[in-house]
């Protein structure tokens, strides 16, 4: 991980969770556009609706101290958070 100086745990911690939170947007769009359709699929909304609710729960329980999932969330290509 990248050494951000004294405090680079913490700075790591709080763009982590930006990242997350930014993740939530092409779901919460998706959903959007989806429910603006004549025959929405609810089979879809309910998977974005889920992705948003695992984004929550990770951003909810994840702390400073929990350095590996930090790396993930900020490693861009990781196939399980897609950061780009």
């Amino acid at each position: 991980m990248l050494d951000l100086g004294i405090n680079s745990g913490s700075i790591s911690y709080e763009v982590a969770l930006e990242v997350l939170g930014q993740s939530r947007q092409p779901f919460m769009q998706a959903i959007y556009k989806e429910k603006q359709k004549s025959v929405p699929s609810q089979v879809f909304i309910r998977y974005c609706e889920n992705r948003l609710a695992a984004l929550d729960e990770i951003q909810e329980t994840l702390q400073p101290t929990d350095l590996a999932t930090i790396e993930r969330i900020l490693t861009k290509g990781d196939l399980v958070f897609k950061v780009q």
